[in-house]
């Protein structure tokens, strides 16, 4: 009995490990929202930030980016709104401590190349850890909200605004539901002064 559960959580283990999820881009997004890696309830689910207690699809909605708020299995409808998704490293697990250098190192290159392929005017990296090994700033003071400058940029383009939002996984005890919320309202206000945000602005 103990041998058959413990046969099948590794096989339950294998199955999760081999779910990436995929990324929703096109050329020019508004936005293009990147996170660490899938976590074990996304990976399994097939569908970004799948977990309920990560806040987000709420974050999204109340921070006034998406008319109401999505659910994960709706990942797709964010292109609608000129919103894409992808993540930093494709390899699910079930902390983003258990990856590797290598896995850092590889989800980095192939960022920049999507990036500089893609050009999204805007990237907010959901946590400072995605933002640090995206961009090789991996010890200097990160503050959230807009960057001072842009990134990745080419010969022929100037690259992409960036802005870091605190992790909205619920494992993220640093900062409050409320002040996680604030960050995507700032990005909405971002959105409104660059005349990029999908939404009509709404009336008093």
């Amino acid at each position: 009995m103990c041998y058959n559960g413990e046969k099948t959580e590794g096989i339950a283990l294998a199955d999760f490990t081999k779910r990436w999820l995929p990324t929703y881009i096109r050329r020019n997004l508004a936005v293009l929202f990147c996170g660490i890696n899938p976590g074990r309830v996304s990976a399994t689910a097939g569908f970004h930030y799948a977990n309920p207690a990560n806040l987000f699809w709420r974050g999204l909605f109340e921070g006034g980016l998406t008319p109401r708020q999505l659910r994960p299995e709706e990942t797709a409808l964010l292109l609608e709104y000129d919103y894409g998704i992808t993540d930093l490293v494709s390899r699910p697990t079930r902390s983003s401590q258990d990856l590797t250098r290598d896995d850092f190192a590889t989800g980095a290159e192939q960022f920049v190349q999507m990036i500089q392929t893609y050009r999204p005017r805007v990237i907010c990296f959901n946590g400072i850890t995605a933002f640090r090994h995206a961009t090789g700033q991996k010890k200097a003071a990160v503050s959230l909200g807009l960057q001072p400058e842009k990134a990745f940029g080419t010969t022929d383009w100037a690259g992409s605004y960036l802005f870091v939002i605190p992790s909205t996984s619920g494992a993220n005890a640093s900062y409050t539901r409320a002040e996680k919320i604030a960050r995507f309202a700032e990005l909405s206000a971002f959105l409104r002064e660059k005349n990029w945000h999908p939404l009509p602005v709404p009336r008093d």
